[in-house]
């Protein structure tokens, strides 16, 4: 999927994300502010097609630090990660919360782990207070 297309499917599930700085060099690249508690940043091959994602989310939101806030917090960051892998994934609802659920991510204690689904990879790993999501297309894989 295109970058741009890719902030378009966000704003059409009602996610506001916008693209906080491009890098045009060897590797092109880019980086998507979500919110000031989520940010991501991809890798864009040579026709513009995000080939790989890292998406960042304070564990404890920064400001407001109140229960209200953090749930919310919580909600949006699965509600993130989930339109991510059907977007990129190019995955059905239910096929996401499959992939979320077999990263242990509604099991209670989160711990590094990887799972493959169909032609990319996905994992998720929690370091110094950032839960990290990472997406990275599978070129093992024959078309």
């Amino acid at each position: 999927m295109k970058l741009e297309h890719l902030i378009q499917g966000y704003r059409f599930n009602r996610i506001n994300a916008k693209i906080q700085q491009e890098i045009q060099q060897e590797d092109k690249a880019a980086v998507i502010n979500i919110n000031e508690d989520i940010n991501a940043s991809c890798l864009i091959d040579d026709e513009g097609i995000v080939t790989a994602m890292n998406l960042f989310s304070n564990c404890v939101v920064q400001n407001n630090k109140t229960m209200k806030k953090q749930l919310e917090h919580t909600t949006q960051t699965i509600n993130v990660i989930q339109k991510t892998i059907e977007l990129l994934g190019n995955t059905k609802q239910e096929e996401a919360n499959k992939i979320m659920n077999m990263l242990g991510m509604f099991s209670g204690k989160l711990e590094a782990k990887a799972v493959r689904f169909t032609n990319h990879v996905y994992k998720i790993d929690v370091a110094n207070g950032l839960l990290i999501f990472s997406i990275i297309e599978d070129s093992d894989i024959d078309y």
